[in-house]
């Protein structure tokens, strides 16, 4: 495996499932209940369950973009790929989300595990930007939006912390 190649899927790993400096996207949403991901503070903020939502479509958006296909999911705006805050009552439902996007992830990671540092550092579909570019970006991004569900969790008093063992 390509040097660049190999650096994108550790950070990709790392943000996912490995808590170093900051949690992990599994720490974040481990043992989060139906209730907990569709509350919100004070109603202005996204729950747990549109920021998963969110990270499911812009995930999805990263792959089509590098294939060069169009996303069969179009939003209007920002806003409308968060979806609805969820129902506190469906524990049934609540879970398809998470596992949507662990899904996405493992496919990003099959796609970039095919990509050489070549195919990286050129730009993707009739962008200026550059694949690995793009790469960065949506993980970092998705971090962000990992430390937003953390807070939400301290808020509601059901964060259970890092294990930095």
């Amino acid at each position: 495996m390509q040097v660049v190649t190999k650096m994108i899927l550790e950070q990709l790993d790392m943000h996912c499932h490995e808590n170093e400096w900051f949690a992990s996207m599994d720490q974040a949403l481990q043992g989060v209940t139906a209730a907990e991901a569709a509350w919100t503070s004070s109603g202005i903020s996204n729950s747990i369950w549109q920021i998963v939502n969110h990270l499911i479509f812009w995930n999805e958006d990263v792959i089509h973009r590098i294939q060069g296909t169009e996303n069969p999911y179009k939003a209007k705006d920002n806003e409308e790929t968060f979806g609805n805050q969820g129902d506190p009552e469906d524990e049934i439902g609540w879970p398809q989300p998470v596992l949507r996007l662990n899904e996405v992830i493992n496919k990003l990671k099959r796609f970039i595990a095919d990509l050489d540092d070549e195919k990286l550092k050129a730009p993707y579909a009739d962008n200026r930007y550059s694949t690995e570019r793009l790469l960065s970006n949506i993980m970092m991004h998705d971090t962000y939006h990992i430390g937003q569900i953390v807070l939400l969790r301290k808020l509601q008093s059901s964060w259970g912390g890092v294990d930095w063992s």
